[in-house]
């Protein structure tokens, strides 16, 4: 059964129903989905589907011949190869000239890297013929850099032909639900948060077992697909992966900052940012700077996390004990695991938390006025001499209102120290209007209760949202 996507299943059918010629791109990284996508767009249309793969020039083009020549033609595997390139676009003018035909090309990037001047020969046909047909065109790729560069970028030969563009995301948190509808919702968050919301690993959990089996069976299980995942991820990905395993894991270890990781790695601050521009091409980490700096070129505040779920999962939690976990020590693992698995889950709530906002932008009565801005916060405290941090800070286009909350992923109620703490940091910030949000995972003490309604404070748990 095919779940979520709909936003993307839309934009497809909806390009496919214009009556002309149709160029989409779709992207992202592995197991993300993206073939799920396009099966499930196609099932009931004409199509040619084709899959670039790791091999010559000549094997992609035996294989590309054989998609054409099967289509509407179930003998059509007999028929010999085309001599070139040049020949297998000959023959999808002809059908596209007849008919309204998809053509796929998955892992484009294969192809390209196979065949060079494919990109250029595809553009030359789509200027000159595929324009005057209905041929709907679907260029996927799992190599995030060449899909931007190569495909989108200014500099590529296709630039300006795509119709549409996208870019596949993780699961949300409501997709994930709707993958396991008879979990509790608690249940299925932490899921989502420790596999990124990546479509193919939500599949290898079990809707009939808890969240510590499933960890021990997925993770901690040395035969199992994520014990080894990110090793493999990096290997089919970039060259050098050893230094590329040391700066997550770096940064897992809580070196933020571009000199921290050069230390602890002992790769040359110089060469360092290449690596991590890679990584963050790949999604894997993420470079963030406070929420009122998001509009400067360069912040001396910018620090680098693990943006992937299931990379941060296991180099914060497996990496480090893969010895024990391959001497067959997996109870006490799994006990530190558990243990910890809350803080784990704290930024992953103060994201859900920020995207509550975000659904509610156009709701009075949960935000007063639309914020342009909205994120976390770091900064300095002059009076206190300390650092300062906060889980959301926003502010509207006037700076007439800023928006300040904090988010406890605990199973204890908040009190109310949470929420004076709050409106204490707050005095950091000039904005006129101050509007305050606690969020919680259960809720909240009596004391808090009645001081966030003295202060007008929206008070959320996690089960409205």
């Amino acid at each position: 059964m095919f779940i979520g996507r709909k936003k993307e299943l839309q934009v497809l059918n909806d390009l496919y129903q214009a009556d002309q010629f149709q160029c989409a791109i779709v992207y992202g990284r592995r197991r993300i989905g993206k073939t799920s996508l396009i099966n499930e767009f196609v099932k009931d249309k004409a199509t040619i589907y084709f899959t670039g793969l790791e091999e010559s020039a000549t094997e992609n083009l035996e294989r590309f011949s054989d998609a054409i020549n099967n289509y509407r033609d179930d003998d059509g595997l007999d028929a010999p190869s085309f001599a070139n390139f040049e020949q297998a676009f000959k023959k999808l003018v002809r059908i596209s000239q007849r008919e309204k035909v998809v053509l796929v090309i998955d892992e484009f990037p294969y192809l390209a890297q196979a065949y060079p001047p494919i990109s250029s020969m595809l553009q030359s046909y789509i200027d000159l013929y595929f324009k005057q047909t209905n041929l709907f065109i679907i260029l996927c790729g799992s190599s995030m850099s060449f899909m931007e560069n190569q495909v989108l970028g200014y500099q590529s030969p296709l630039y300006g032909r795509r119709t549409a563009q996208i870019k596949l995301q993780p699961f949300s948190f409501a997709e994930a639900q709707a993958y396991f509808p008879s979990l509790p919702a608690e249940d299925v968050f932490i899921l989502n948060a420790i596999t990124g919301g990546i479509p193919m690993y939500l599949s290898l959990m079990s809707a009939n077992k808890g969240i510590r089996d499933n960890i021990a069976d997925n993770y901690l299980n040395p035969n199992a697909i994520l014990f080894a995942e990110p090793s493999s991820l990096l290997n089919q990905e970039l060259r050098e992966p050893a230094n590329y395993n040391s700066i997550i894991s770096a940064i897992a270890a809580g070196a933020s900052r571009q000199g921290e990781i050069a230390t602890k790695t002992g790769i040359a601050s110089g060469g360092l940012s290449k690596y991590l521009d890679n990584l963050i091409d790949l999604g894997i980490i993420a470079k963030k700077v406070p929420v009122t700096e998001l509009g400067k070129a360069r912040s001396r505040k910018s620090v680098y996390v693990i943006n992937d779920g299931m990379f941060r999962f296991w180099y914060t939690f497996v990496g480090r004990r893969v010895s024990q976990i391959e001497r067959g020590l997996i109870e006490p693992v799994l006990d530190q695991i558990m243990q910890l698995l809350p803080h784990f889950m704290g930024p992953e709530f103060e994201k859900l938390s920020q995207n509550y906002l975000w659904d509610h932008i156009y709701q009075p009565e949960v935000v007063p006025t639309p914020f342009i801005e909205l994120g976390n916060w770091w900064g300095t405290d002059a009076k206190k001499r300390e650092a300062v941090e906060m889980d959301i800070v926003g502010f509207d286009e006037a700076a007439l209102n800023g928006y300040f909350g904090e988010c406890k992923w605990r199973n204890e109620l908040v009190p109310v120290s949470v929420l004076e703490k709050l409106i204490e940091r707050s005095r950091l910030f000039s904005y006129p209007q101050k509007h305050f949000y606690l969020f919680a995972k259960h809720g909240f003490t009596e004391q808090c209760q009645q001081l966030a309604k003295q202060v007008n404070c929206h008070l959320i748990t996690f089960t409205e949202m």
